[in-house]
């Protein structure tokens, strides 16, 4: 029995507490479990032609090993999800919540347009020349990884591959050396410059779409978040 304080709670304020639109409230912590015909329609209305294989593979690479390997198993290999607790030694139910999570990634992914990090950098490049002192160089040992070890960065350019690779403004800070705040100020003034640039230059529409779709309601999309609340269920601890 728990020896902690009890906090008295208006009852008329719980009911904000499961709101949306509370300011608190962050779409990564829903607890999207899911059971087998959810996600079987998850996935149709996803792709609709049923090529999961040639479609879904690619892009396991770029949500959280675990999912991925989890996916492969359901998707692919056609595996029930109670046999697939049973060969990873969790619970069922930590097998559907890390399958939703994993669709609910890939469905970002299937909604933006699929493009290569090199052309990323080469086509950003004429529209984002400002170049900034690396702020990453100074805490490094030997070659600075950021700059390659010629001191100067495309600010911008880093930071929106970053996001378009991670989705989370704290771990582009983090690997840029700068405040998260100086980040999310730049990324939006950069998806209000493509707004412009797209409407010049069509290589740069897809761009436009990609950071567009990020800013909307998309942060966090692709970053692993271990929840409270499954620690001890076979969730986050296990595998």
């Amino acid at each position: 029995m728990s020896t902690g304080y009890l906090i008295s709670v208006d009852p008329s304020d719980l009911s904000r507490f499961s709101s949306h639109d509370d300011p608190r409230y962050d779409a990564e912590d829903e607890d999207p479990e899911l059971d087998e015909i959810d996600l079987a329609e998850s996935l149709a209305s996803l792709i609709p032609d049923g090529d999961y294989e040639s479609r879904i593979v690619p892009l396991l690479d770029r949500i959280p090993d675990r999912e991925a390997d989890l996916i492969t198993l359901y998707v692919i290999h056609k595996k029930r999800q109670a046999d697939i607790a049973t060969i990873f030694g969790v619970t069922q139910a930590a097998v559907s919540y890390r399958l939703a999570r994993g669709i609910q990634r890939l469905r970002f992914l299937l909604r933006i347009p699929q493009v290569l990090e090199e052309d990323m950098r080469v086509d950003l490049r004429s529209v984002f020349p400002c170049e900034l002192t690396c702020p990453k160089c100074f805490s490094v040992d030997g070659v600075c990884p950021i700059c390659q070890g010629t001191k100067k960065i495309l600010v911008d350019v880093e930071i929106l591959v970053g996001m378009w690779t991670t989705t989370c403004q704290s771990e582009v800070a983090s690997k840029l050396g700068l405040t998260q705040g100086r980040v999310r100020h730049r990324f939006f003034r950069a998806v209000q410059a493509l707004e412009l640039a797209s409407q010049q230059d069509e290589k740069l529409v897809p761009y436009h779409q990609i950071f567009t779709s990020i800013s909307s309601k998309h942060f966090n999309i692709l970053r692993e978040v271990k929840l409270p609340q499954w620690q001890g269920r076979g969730g986050d601890e296990c595998f």
